[in-house]
């Protein structure tokens, strides 16, 4: 495009060139050579005296860490296991991968006590199928290496499947790292902080959450999902 740009213009490469206030020999090699490869500062450099800029637009399909909805990640999440409602909004074939899924349900766990409490269940359930380095990865790019850390440490510690807590130690660094505990969920008021600092659970404190929901408001939904399916 830039060297169409050039001749359409009558604007031979020595003049662009001294436009773009750059070498005539680099702009020669950069409009006739199959292998160059230019830096991104030198092809800005020479867009703007041929008439061309680059622009940043929308593209038709969504990035792939973009948030999905809230529903949809509950909807994904049933299928997967957890006892959620939405199993039936969407098809199996639209659900993506479950580490996808599970990296989606960590900020929105966040938000919803409903999904927090679900999502030791869909770890569990589908544990034997999950590609861990992927999880991980998608969990850090979202902000969320802390919470899937206590999530795995807790699925451990509900279900008795200690090869979870393993999948939890690479993140153990970031739990490391915090000063200070943060909120789980977003406080209203100074009283659920103080509720919080009452109900967190042992395994929260040790990746630096508090949290106002107990041990036992996990244990009761997981117990009961793995019951109804045993």
């Amino acid at each position: 495009m830039l060297e169409s740009a050039r001749a359409s213009m009558g604007m031979s490469k020595a003049e662009l060139a001294r436009r773009g206030r750059l070498p005539p020999e680099t702009v020669r090699r950069l409009l006739t050579s199959n292998e160059a490869n230019p830096h991104f500062s030198m092809v800005a450099d020479l867009l703007k005296p041929a008439g061309l800029g680059l622009f940043v637009g929308k593209v038709d399909a969504p990035a792939e860490n973009a948030p999905a909805d809230p529903e949809l990640v509950q909807a994904w999440l049933a299928h997967l296991g957890a006892p959620l409602y939405g199993s039936t909004a969407v098809e199996p074939a639209d659900v993506p991968r479950p580490e996808r899924v599970l990296a989606e349900a960590l900020p929105l766990a966040r938000r919803e006590a409903a999904v927090a409490r679900a999502l030791p269940v869909a770890l569990y359930r589908t544990r034997k199928r999950l590609d861990f380095d992927l999880l991980r990865r998608m969990a850090r790019e979202r902000g969320q290496g802390r919470a899937l850390g206590f999530f795995l440490d807790l699925s451990a510690e509900l279900s008795g499947d200690r090869a979870l807590a393993r999948e939890a130690r690479p993140l153990a660094a970031e739990a490391r790292r915090r000063k200070r505990a943060s909120q789980f969920f977003k406080l209203r008021s100074a009283t659920e902080r103080r509720l919080a600092e009452l109900k967190t659970p042992a395994g929260a404190r040790r990746w630096g959450f508090r949290m106002n929901m107990s041990a036992d408001s996990f244990a009761s939904m997981f117990r009961k999902a793995v019951r109804v399916t045993a």
